[in-house]
This record gives structure tokens, sequence and C-alpha cells, in this order.
């Protein structure tokens, strides 16, 4: 079965204090191409991310983006530093008596030097953070690949219908073939008459210039390795994933066949023919350029 290369998943979870929510985006690329985004205080959980993903996808860009939200209460703790405090206190006393000043030291003045006292929220319990984006990130890939794959078949039916295409265009170019020779022939016996002005009178030179044109132009192999390739083709969709680099492989080889076609049958029916290849041809290209 094919698959798109392209998709898109997302999936939400929570914890006890945060609801969080993890999209993935997955585009054309040639190769395999994952990009995590988190919350900073979760960049530890990126790397395991990165090989759950790695081991559930072949080819194509994967943007992976986890957000976080506050869900309930967070637990805070009020933390002061008794040490630093008294080193405060006791160095503004001792510069009060030196230099005469007046005032004093208050809870108030304190409160205010935010080094000292301090509310500090309970850490991110990244374990059981880990355990849900894990889930989500699961749920996000069987939407990805739900996507990928009926987009995958409607590329399957696309290509079905231009190899049908090209396989039409390659038996017209073949019942053409016979007659080129032929029309060769037939084209070269007027010109030599009009230049001389009478029948050719070496009937055998004429035989021998049909016979090396024959050999030039002969494109039965280049017809036999197209319709291999065209099998070839078919085979592939049958098989198992992925397939998009096989695919990109193997046009390359129809594509030289229909060029040396169209190079070596120069003819007025086989040109039309082998222009209609090619578009076939390119619009295979550009299908499976989105082929996993």
């Amino acid at each position: 079965m094919l698959k798109s290369m392209t998709g898109y998943g997302r999936a939400e979870g929570a914890t006890a204090t945060h609801l969080y929510t993890l999209e993935i985006q997955a585009f054309n690329h040639r190769f395999t191409d994952i990009r995590i985004r988190l919350p900073r205080a979760l960049t530890s959980l990126e790397h395991g991310l990165h090989r759950e993903v790695r081991g559930r996808v072949h080819r194509g860009r994967f943007d992976v983006t986890a957000t976080e939200k506050l869900h309930g209460e967070i637990p805070r703790a009020l933390r002061i530093d008794r040490g630093a405090i008294e080193q405060y206190v006791g160095a503004l006393r001792e510069l009060q008596r030196e230099l005469d000043l007046r005032g004093d030291v208050t809870i108030e003045a304190l409160m205010g030097l935010r080094d000292l006292i301090s509310v500090e929220a309970a850490e991110v319990d990244v374990a059981e953070v880990d355990v849900v984006l894990s889930q989500l990130l699961h749920q996000a890939l069987d939407q990805v690949e739900s996507m990928r794959k009926k987009e995958g078949e409607n590329l399957a039916q696309d290509l079905q219908v231009c190899l049908t295409q090209i396989e039409a265009g390659l038996q017209t170019v073949e019942v053409r073939v016979p007659h080129v020779v032929e029309a060769y022939r037939s084209r070269l016996q007027e010109r030599v008459a009009a230049l001389l002005g009478a029948p050719l009178s070496d009937p055998d030179r004429l035989a021998q210039e049909v016979a090396l044109f024959a050999d030039r132009s002969d494109i039965s192999e280049e017809c036999t390795r197209l319709k291999s390739h065209l099998q070839q083709f078919r085979t592939i969709f049958q098989g198992g994933g992925p397939h998009g680099r096989r695919l990109e492989f193997l046009l390359q080889e129809m594509h030289r066949e229909v060029n040396t076609i169209g190079t070596k049958g120069a003819d007025v029916m086989i040109s039309p023919a082998v222009v209609e290849l090619k578009a076939d041809l390119e619009r295979m290209r550009e299908q499976i350029q989105n082929i996993e």
C-alpha cells in the first residue's frame, strides 16, 4: 500500500497540574527529518520522543510540537534564606553604627529582597509528563498514519491511470514501428528520383541505406525494457513499503527508455506519442515525490 508523506495529527492529555497538547505536521522530504519542540522544562524528553517517532516513520519531515497549559492548582513553597538574611541584617547594623545612620531594618524591607525570600512552584514531575506525552505522540501518529494512507490510495489511483496511458502510448509506438522503415524507403526513393530526374539505377545501394536506417532506428529493446519497468511498477505497488525511493529510481529508467525511443524512432506518428509518454511520466514524477 502506498502512503503519502503529508499528514496531520493532534492529541490532548493532562496531569494533575497541566494540560498538554501535542501536534504533528508531516511534509514531503527526501530523507527523514524529525523536529521536536517542547517546553523548556521538558527538553530532557526530546531524545526519547525522537526515537519513538523514528521507530514508526521511514521518510518525510515531521514537526512535533508539545505545549502545556496550567490545569488546576500548583503546589508552592516559601523559601527563606535564613543565613543570608542574618548576614544582611548584621552588615546593615554594623554600617549603621559606623556611619551613625538612623532607621531600622524591618521585615517589610526584607520582604522586597527576592534573593532572600521567594515563593517557588513545585517542579514538574518529568517522569509523569513523559508517560503522557508518549501516549499523545502515538495517538497523533495514528492520525497522521491514517491520513497518509488515505492520500496514498488517491495517489495510487492516479499512478495507475498514468501507467495505463503509458501502456496505450507504447502500443501505438509498437504498431507504428514496422512502418517506419518502409516510410523511410519511400521518402529516400522519392528524394533520389527528384535529384536525379530518374529512378535509382543501383537498388542495392538503396537497400544498404535502408538497412542502416533500420538498425539505427530499432527501438524494440527500449520498448521491451519499458514494458518490464511498467510491470515492476505495479509489482512495487503490491509489496510492502516504503515505496518512494524505488519508484523514483524506476521512473528515471522509464524516462531514459522513452527519451531513446523518441531519438531513435523519429516518425510523424511516434513523436506525438512520445510527447504524451513524457507528459505522463512527468505527472508520475510529481506524484511520486509525495510518496513515502
